[in-house]
């Protein structure tokens, strides 16, 4: 499953990337709107979602027109047509209302640009879910996004809007795969590379990518993540991330295992220390931008990963049981193995 490295652009900290997830919405204020940073890749989110949640309202205030332009005066490898996503609170008629209207915009997208489309998908139950896919293979998509799809209030109350593990959101992600593989459809998540846990869920279930920014904010609240487990604090001052464990050394917040990993880390941060887990942690502590580059080449080399079981996926089942099947989320990753190995299509409804 590819991962691209989420960004909000920073007026003194540029951070390049391979692949990387920017947003109409950081540009859409502005006069000349271009990306000040390097990489490799661009896929351009058009901002609909982050209007949304910043309104606070069910009405998208982003014109589609500048939408658009911004897009072509970036041009993205991937980008996403201006949509209308949901909230729980919506009545379902409003909720087909805005995916007609998203329609709209996935032809207007298609006809007058030439921008590698990547639209989003919603639906309100199983049927709309099933009948929005073959309307987007009928139009010639085979990479699609997915939006608001069977969807709870826990995907709009996580921090900073990533996505929240839950048994429900992984029965809407399986349906959503098994259900477009039926058309030789590639999905898309928005949100799903937090960590490597939720990483690794998803490339088990059969998505062709994700991203998140949340390698960037977890190092700027003291946190940094390691290789097929979570994030472990390791900031200090105010950064705290929601620290509740009294100490201030790395015994504190380190498992054995933790400290086994992170001596083992390859990260061009780390290689720059001693393979000892205080000094390495030490050094973390006090640059959040080393803990940004450290927690960006983890989530990276997470993909690396999941390549070398893409053809086995047995194989791939016995490293997860090894290494996220002992992580507090224990519970979600079985979950996921039961719901694709013993049951199909599901109507959740």
């Amino acid at each position: 499953m590819k991962y691209w490295a989420g960004e909000q652009p920073h007026k003194r900290v540029k951070i390049d990337h391979n692949y990387v997830m920017d947003s109409v919405y950081n540009y859409y204020k502005k006069e000349d709107p271009k990306i000040n940073y390097k990489y490799k890749k661009l896929f351009l989110d058009n901002g609909a979602f982050s209007a949304l949640k910043n309104d606070n309202t069910f009405k998208v205030n982003l014109d589609k027109e500048r939408v658009l332009d911004i897009q072509e005066i970036i041009k993205p490898n991937y980008t996403v047509p201006l949509d209308y996503p949901f909230t729980p609170e919506m009545p379902s008629s409003l909720m087909k209302k805005r995916w007609q209207d998203t329609k709209e915009n996935i032809n207007y997208w298609a006809e007058s640009s030439n921008l590698d489309l990547v639209p989003a998908l919603h639906a309100w139950n199983h049927y709309s879910l099933e009948e929005n896919i073959k309307w987007l293979y009928q139009n010639d998509f085979d990479y699609i996004s997915l939006g608001s799809v069977l969807t709870t209030k826990n995907e709009f109350d996580g921090f900073f809007g990533d996505r929240q593990p839950s048994k429900s959101f992984i029965d809407s992600i399986i349906t959503s795969q098994q259900i477009a593989n039926k058309y030789g459809i590639k999905i898309h998540i928005f949100g799903f590379g937090s960590s490597p846990i939720m990483y690794h869920i998803g490339a088990f279930c059969g998505l062709k990518s994700t991203d998140s920014i949340g390698y960037k904010r977890k190092a700027a609240y003291g946190k940094i993540i390691l290789p097929q487990s979570g994030e472990r604090y390791c900031g200090n001052g105010e950064a705290s991330f929601g620290n509740k464990k009294e100490g201030k050394g790395i015994d504190t917040f380190f498992s054995e295992e933790d400290k086994k990993k992170l001596e083992e880390c390859e990260c061009p941060i780390c290689r720059t220390q001693p393979k000892n887990a205080n000094e390495r942690w030490e050094f973390l502590r006090h640059d959040w931008l080393r803990r940004t580059y450290h927690n960006k080449w983890v989530m990276e080399h997470e993909e690396a990963v999941a390549k070398d079981y893409q053809d086995d996926k047995i194989a791939y089942a016995n490293f997860l049981d090894n290494t996220i099947g002992k992580s507090g989320l224990k519970h979600l990753w079985e979950y996921a193995k039961r719901r694709i190995n013993h049951y199909k299509i599901d109507l959740l409804y």
